[in-house]
């Protein structure tokens, strides 16, 4: 929940002509965010590589990234599977009820009622319709769908996410 390090994605294919590479993305508000901005590129058999993004653009839903010395195909393709990292400072503080997914991770899950669940969020799954929540208990994982029906507030400086109807989830 405070990280200063925020794992933004990962590095695809290059895209187009221009050395654009795709970002698989585990935040998909990165183009919102004020470029040119400093990141990090990670491997997992190479160094981490200090990378400038200069712009961010959405075409067919994919988010594509303008990188600083990146200015064909095969310079992109180099970097392919990197994970990115940027810096927390970066984003926009959060507003009223809205939240940045990664903010989310670490929650305890609590009743309505405010009763411990012993539930851990701990991934948040992109799905076409919704986002679906990750929650890690003692000896299993629990899938629940973040929409109103099942998740109610997010009490984020206590470190806390209600769960509607907990029973209902720890039955399946």
């Amino acid at each position: 929940m405070t990280e200063t390090r925020i794992l933004t994605g990962h590095l695809g294919k290059p895209f187009g002509l221009k050395g654009l590479v795709r970002l698989v993305a585990e935040d998909s508000s990165v183009p919102e965010l004020k470029f040119p901005l400093q990141a990090i590129l990670e491997f997992s058999s190479r160094e981490p590589v200090p990378v400038k993004i200069l712009k961010s653009t959405i075409q067919s839903g994919k988010i594509l990234l303008q990188l600083e010395g990146i200015n064909s195909p095969e310079e992109a393709s180099s970097l392919t599977g990197g994970k990115l990292y940027i810096d927390r400072s970066h984003f926009p503080k959060s507003k009223n009820e809205e939240y940045y997914l990664f903010e989310l991770k670490g929650l305890k899950a609590i009743s309505e009622d405010g009763k411990e669940l012993g539930w851990e969020l701990v991934d948040i799954l992109e799905n076409p319709a919704h986002s679906i929540l990750v929650f890690q208990t003692q000896d299993s994982e629990i899938l629940i769908p973040y929409v109103e029906k099942h998740v109610g507030k997010v009490l984020l400086e206590e470190g806390k996410i209600v769960v509607i109807s907990p029973e209902d989830w720890n039955e399946i």
